[in-house]
């Protein structure tokens, strides 16, 4: 499974760099999925409940009735 992944070219000569670049985070499932997976990310101090976006519906980035809730941190 890990051949899956794209590797990633490395120029920080093993080196620790500080970025200011942002990430965004997307969930996409079912209503319940999403809305628990929000709270577990919280629960353990990643990300506050309110920073998340209101779930929207999904449309073809997921199944019938999924939705999708972005982060950008």
């Amino acid at each position: 499974m890990a051949q899956e992944f794209v590797k990633l070219e490395d120029n920080s000569s093993n080196q620790v760099q500080v970025s200011k670049e942002k990430i965004k985070h997307l969930l996409v499932g079912s209503p319940n999925v999403v809305q628990r997976t929000i709270n577990l990310l919280h629960t353990i101090g990643y990300a506050e409940v309110g920073s998340w976006s209101k779930p929207v519906k999904a449309g073809n980035l997921g199944e019938s009735g999924d939705v999708l809730s972005v982060l950008i941190r």
